[in-house]
């Protein structure tokens, strides 16, 4: 058996950060990387994804793996459809895209409605929640960027 290369990750700073719940003191020392907006969380995630991507880069078989789940991703999906006034509604993804498409049908005819692959170059805005009201005539919806909890 092949033996693993060891890894040297980046030093993670320490600050002296402890929180007081009815006399029970819990140390909270890694806060600070709860700031993903602060340029010194960007610098430890950047260099944190400087080694794992070396260390997955060296994989040989990650390559296949990566060809064959994309394969198996490569299907069309829909949604449960869902009737609001005279339309019905569904999202729908072609195979391969990032986020899956809503679509509404009028009578025979279907249509795009919103298409969240377009919102960004990299494709990774996603609808986070739609609200259509009962007659379907309109809608609001959330949008989150980059896998964020935040719409």
């Amino acid at each position: 058996m092949a033996k693993t290369p060891s890894l040297r990750y980046p030093p993670t700073r320490q600050a002296e950060v402890v929180d007081d719940y009815f006399g029970t003191r819990i140390a909270d020392p890694y806060r600070w990387l709860e700031d993903d907006n602060s340029q010194e969380t960007k610098a430890w995630v950047e260099a944190q994804n400087k080694v794992t991507f070396a260390y997955l880069g060296r994989i040989p078989e990650r390559g296949p793996i990566r060809a064959r789940l994309t394969e198996l991703m490569d299907f069309e999906r829909f949604s449960a459809p869902f009737k609001r006034g005279q339309r019905t509604f569904y999202f729908r993804n072609s195979g391969l895209q990032n986020q899956a498409v809503l679509w509404v049908t009028e009578g025979n005819v279907s249509r795009v409605l919103l298409d969240p692959n377009t919102l960004s170059e990299d494709g990774t805005v996603a609808l986070s929640g739609i609200a259509i009201t009962e007659d379907g005539r309109l809608m609001a919806y959330g949008l989150s960027e980059s896998g964020s909890d935040w719409t």
